[in-house]
This record gives structure tokens, sequence and C-alpha cells, in this order.
């Protein structure tokens, strides 16, 4: 359990205004972990420009990226 709450959608700052539509246009929700980070949105946006740059920066293709999140969600219990 989370010892921050999460930031209801309307309450997330307009600096991460942009980042959250993309996510829900993408996941078709926002993610928890923008939820959580919405409390400092410095540390978001930097948290989002480093996973940006990381997917750029990738020589695997995208079935293997894939099955290496697949894999990772299951060693970390999430549920399919």
């Amino acid at each position: 359990m989370a010892r921050l709450p999460d930031v209801p959608d309307a309450e997330i700052p307009s600096s991460l205004r942009a980042l959250a539509d993309a996510q829900v246009r993408i996941y078709g929700t926002v993610l928890n972990s923008l939820r959580q980070t919405a409390h400092a949105p410095n540390v978001a946006l930097a948290a989002a420009a480093m996973s940006r740059e990381l997917s750029r920066g990738m020589r695997t293709s995208p079935r293997l990226n894939a099955l290496l999140n697949l894999r990772v969600a299951a060693i970390v219990g999430c549920p399919l």
C-alpha cells in the first residue's frame, strides 16, 4: 500500500497534464506511477524524460522488449 494517497485526475498539476493525457490515450487511464509522482511534478517530468531516453536508446527488438516487460511483471507479481 502506498504511503501517499494517489493524486486524483482532477488535481494533477497542469505541468503534467500532457503526460497524463498521453497515458490515457495509450493505456486508457493515468498510470499509478504518475499519480504518485504528481506530488512532486519535477520528479515526474524527470522520470518521464529518463524513461523516454532509455527507450530511444534500446537496441533490442520491440518483440523482445515486450517479453522482457512481461517477465519483469511476473517477477514483481503484477496481475495479468
